[in-house]
């Protein structure tokens, strides 16, 4: 296009016979461009016409109970097929799957009581709006919401959680609400004379003793799966013995191991592990060890050997439940760097969305981004100690710069941020000025069981130390595989002093 200089006269008659050209460019520019912008508003009302008409998928419970314990595109658990092996034992039958069938936005249902509507919560759409889109007014469905203030907070809704509206039969007002967070905890609305009152309902669980009696070939973890128990079980065994048994160093093919533990359940659907009531794993480096877990109403749970002498253990909580110790604190080999280098902290293997906890009181000092550390939380304590954690999917509610948490209070997700070559938590103890490794801060020797609750604890020991001995321990169905070699993957702190 050119551009007149305005500081140049034109005659008149000249300007008026410019224009006319210029005003039909105009005017057909126009028209190209209304009729462009009708035909891409026709493809897309077309587009979300068609994915409205999609099911919509809903979560897993595991995906409910344990914040994603898994990402996206993550597959959920599935014990391996085992129908080659020797029929297992009955305590050891897999658990029941949650894994409901995909459903629509919303369905009715029309009852003895009245009619029943139903949907779920749709990604970037607050529930109000889901209950408006069931027919409900604007006033009945903040009626609904606002009964529960105080009770749940539905800015923590998440896609795929399910609700249900009862309607009065003849005037089609709302009744009653549900608002399934997760199996286990479930919101509701009555109406009670002409108002409404929310409450959390009491949803009652079933726990049961299981037992697990296995051969490790590669790893404890696979050999769980073999057994048909839900992996998170490794997690909590390591964690009874992370101050006994160094998984890393000392693990071997053939090792063996008995557990005893409390899995709660909904009508024949896994919701988790317990506490491990008792432990047994014997191995070619470590030796036999066994334990065996005592508490009382007035205090904390202790595991105890089978002298009643309660198991050695640090001045810090170890900050996860981990599948394994995928490199130790010391000079490693680096697998993106390729070289050796010191490896300030110990890296725990786990699931993606596995919680990560502070290892003991302290300040946030940093939550943010840091490179190739990822996502990384550094907490000041007393003592002149500083804890971090790296390589984090994200971060928990609230943590952030000068924040104070508690112990074993959640501060993050495990992830794989940054430099990682998968997921795990970099986890670093700094004493001063100097880095140590955090398996062996303080380890406080274990002491005799208390006088008054001694005679307990023995009969405890005891009962729970022949149910171990009845555990059968099954062969491992995999070839033995040769101990890990020393590339195995190592990232820590890095660019930190």
């Amino acid at each position: 296009m050119l551009y007149a200089d305005p500081d140049s006269p034109v005659p008149k008659a000249a300007s008026s016979a410019r224009r006319l050209p210029l005003r039909r460019e105009v005017f057909i520019a126009s028209l190209v461009l209304g009729g462009l912008a009708a035909l891409i508003a026709l493809f897309v009302s077309l587009s979300s016409s068609e994915d409205s008409t999609e099911p919509r998928t809903q979560i897993s419970a595991a995906g409910w109970l344990t914040p994603a314990t898994a990402d996206a595109g993550e597959r959920p658990y599935a014990p391996a097929d085992n129908r080659s092996a020797s029929a297992p034992d009955s305590t050891q039958e897999p658990a029941a799957k949650y894994a409901p069938p995909d459903q629509p936005e919303t369905s009715s249902t029309v009852t003895a009581g009245g009619l029943v509507k139903s949907g779920t919560v749709q990604s970037n759409t607050p529930v109000i709006k889901s209950l408006t889109n069931l027919g409900l007014s604007m006033g009945q469905a903040h009626a609904l919401i606002t009964a529960l203030d105080g009770i749940y907070d539905f800015r923590r809704s998440r896609p795929g959680q399910m609700f249900e509206v009862r309607l009065d039969p003849k005037t089609e007002k709302p009744t009653y609400f549900r608002y399934e967070v997760s199996l286990t905890e479930v919101y509701e609305v009555v109406q009670q004379n002409n108002s409404f009152k929310g409450r959390r309902k009491q949803i009652r669980t079933q726990k049961k003793a299981r037992r697990y009696g296995g051969t490790i070939a590669s790893s404890l973890y696979k050999a769980l799966v073999e057994l048909h128990a839900h992996p998170s079980l490794a997690g909590r065994i390591v964690d009874v013995l992370s101050n006994q048994v160094d998984f890393y160093k000392e693990q071997r093919p053939g090792d063996t191991f008995r557990v005893l533990v409390e899995e709660e359940s909904l009508k024949g659907e896994f919701l988790g592990y317990g506490p491990v009531l008792a432990l047994e794993y014997n191995g070619t480096k470590s030796g036999r060890k066994r334990f065996f877990r005592f508490e009382t109403a007035t205090t904390d749970a202790v595991y105890y050997n089978e002298k009643a002498i309660s198991q050695p253990k640090t001045a810090i909580s170890i900050p996860l439940h981990y599948t394994r110790i995928s490199s130790p604190f010391g000079r490693r080999y680096h697998p993106v760097l390729k070289r050796r280098l010191l490896h300030n902290g110990v890296d725990f293997a786990a699931p993606h969305g596995t919680p990560v906890w502070a290892c003991q009181e302290g300040t946030v000092v940093t939550a943010d981004r840091r490179g190739a550390n990822g996502n990384l939380v550094i907490i000041n304590h007393d003592e002149n100690l500083v804890s971090y954690y790296a390589h984090l999917q994200r971060f928990a509610r609230g943590i952030k710069r000068n924040v104070k948490v508690r112990e074993r209070q959640v501060i993050g997700y495990v992830g794989s941020t940054g430099r990682s070559t998968g997921a795990h938590l970099h986890f670093g103890l700094k004493k001063g000025a100097k880095f140590i490794d955090p398996l062996k801060y303080r380890i406080q020797p274990g002491r005799p069981a208390p006088r008054k609750y001694r005679n307990q604890v023995k009969t405890m020991i005891a009962k729970n130390a022949a149910t171990l001995d009845k555990i059968p321990i099954r062969s491992a169905t995999a070839p033995l595989e040769k101990a890990p070699d020393d590339k195995t993957e190592v990232l820590g702190l890095e660019d930190l002093e």
